[in-house]
């Protein structure tokens, strides 16, 4: 037998005696073993807690994470602002007319440009323009005139004058439209009208249909024909005003475009009467068949009505006499005045 061999079997002889010795070990009270366990099960109740809540707190902070990173990812992002809407387009332009968006600066505008939602424009001393908006409605700006295009349904002017025409007839969108002015506020009933601003003197000149006019003087309505002013103090007053008087002069001065190429005579007559503010009548049944029947080709691009009136009809075998308030169509030969 080894040296270590007879060790171990001296320490278990050993510890065999002590055992012995010592006796039979107490158990414990009922009521100490029930103290313990419910330690013991609160202990690990802590234990559970504990793993569960650092479980939750990955989990809690993972959605953070999302929506910083959402919430970062939407302020990163380019902010595209959206642009305003094209809402008329020049179809004449006559010497200095200029626009500006708000940002202090002006640009010279040519035949054909666009306006937009917001957009100041101006006339210089030699300048004018025709302006057809997008619902249907032409504006004319005289010289010396500046006019925001809120809308296509709006407008406010500073200065100068402004003419509209909704076209023969009224329409929904021409009835609702609206020239904020200082001295109150133009609402059209009718069809062809002119909102003059000099100072703070106001004038509504209508050559077609009736217009209201409101402010701190109330609400007034001009007829066709008449002028109504509103003075600085709001007194308003009312005087004639011919469809054809010289004062519309500069309207005529600034004409749209207007296309004969496959109107009739009859249809480019109608165009040249309201523009001219003067009837049309025909001097014999003959007249009107002509004019009804013939169609026309060309350009009147350039002239005024009253040159384009005489240009056409040279074309044709009709023959206009123009009086104070109608244009007379004659057929050349048939005697008739």
């Amino acid at each position: 037998m080894s040296e270590d061999q007879q060790s171990y079997d001296r320490d278990e002889a050993a510890l065999a005696r002590l055992v012995a010795a010592v006796g039979p070990r107490q158990q414990p009270s009922a009521a100490a073993t029930t103290e313990v366990r419910a330690a013991v099960e609160a202990e690990w109740r802590r234990t559970i807690d504990a793993r569960q809540q650092r479980w939750r707190f990955p989990a809690w902070a993972m959605a953070a994470g999302f929506a910083v990173a959402a919430v970062g990812a939407w302020l990163a992002r380019p902010l595209y602002l959206p642009e305003a809407a094209t809402v008329a387009t020049l179809t004449r332009v006559v010497g200095d007319v200029e626009a500006s968006s708000g940002d202090g600066r002006w640009e010279r505008l040519e035949n054909g440009a666009g306006v937009k939602s917001g957009d100041m424009l101006r006339t210089g001393r030699d300048g004018r323009a025709a302006i057809a908006l997008s619902s249907g409605v032409l504006l004319r700006l005289d010289t010396g005139t500046q006019l925001a295009l809120n809308d296509f349904d709006e407008a406010a002017l500073t200065r100068g004058a402004v003419y509209l025409d909704s076209g023969a007839g009224t329409g929904a969108l021409g009835a609702q439209f609206v020239i904020d002015t200082p001295a109150g506020d133009v609402r059209h009933l009718g069809t062809q009208y002119e909102v003059r601003l000099d100072g703070s003197v106001l004038q509504v000149g209508v050559r077609e249909g009736r217009v209201e006019v409101s402010g701190g003087h109330g609400a007034a309505i001009a007829e066709a024909g008449q002028l109504l002013t509103v003075s600085g103090s709001g007194q308003v007053t009312r005087s004639a005003l011919a469809p054809n008087a010289s004062a519309w002069d500069w309207v005529n001065g600034i004409t749209p475009p207007f296309s004969i190429d496959g109107r009739t005579v009859d249809e480019f007559l109608s165009w040249a009467g309201r523009e001219t503010g003067r009837t049309v009548e025909y001097a014999s049944p003959e007249a009107a068949r002509q004019a009804r029947s013939v169609t026309l080709n060309g350009t009147v691009e350039g002239l005024s009505p009253e040159g384009a009136l005489a240009a056409v009809l040279a074309t044709t075998s009709l023959e206009p006499t123009v009086a104070d308030d109608r244009i007379r169509i004659v057929k050349r030969g048939d005697g008739a005045r």
